[in-house]
């Protein structure tokens, strides 16, 4: 369900930033939505395209790139990647993974949750 409340979010972003910018056409929209966010990207692409039917959207190829998880340890130094198993719970609370190398939960999540249009195509 908050793969649609997350999807008009998006559109009424991209719509707005188009209309700033005068476009009379939006020709594509690239995502990148965090695997931590536990959003469909799947449905996410299919949301974004429908909502934009009817609109100066319409048509336009919506790109979803997924980023994985990524953490910085405190107590360990490790940096990196980290495995995080989709567990229902976590759609509604969120999560802070642990270091995959000494377990320590005090981790700094820098990469995963994102939801965000890192650009958009459009014309005059």
């Amino acid at each position: 369900m908050h793969d649609i409340e997350r999807s008009h979010a998006i559109v009424k972003l991209v719509l707005e930033a188009a209309r700033v910018e005068g476009a009379t056409r939006i020709e594509r929209v690239n995502l990148v939505i965090g695997e931590l966010t536990f959003l469909s990207t799947d449905q996410i692409e299919f949301w974004v395209g429908e909502l934009l039917r009817d609109t100066i959207g319409e048509g336009a190829d919506v790109v979803v790139e997924e980023r994985r998880p990524r953490v910085r340890c405190a107590e360990c130094g490790y940096e990196g990647e980290v495995t995080v198993r989709d567990d229902p719970i976590y759609h509604f609370t969120g999560i802070t993974p642990a270091c995959p190398e000494c377990g320590a939960a005090e981790v700094e999540v820098t990469a995963g949750r994102e939801c965000m249009v890192e650009s958009l195509t459009a014309s005059r």
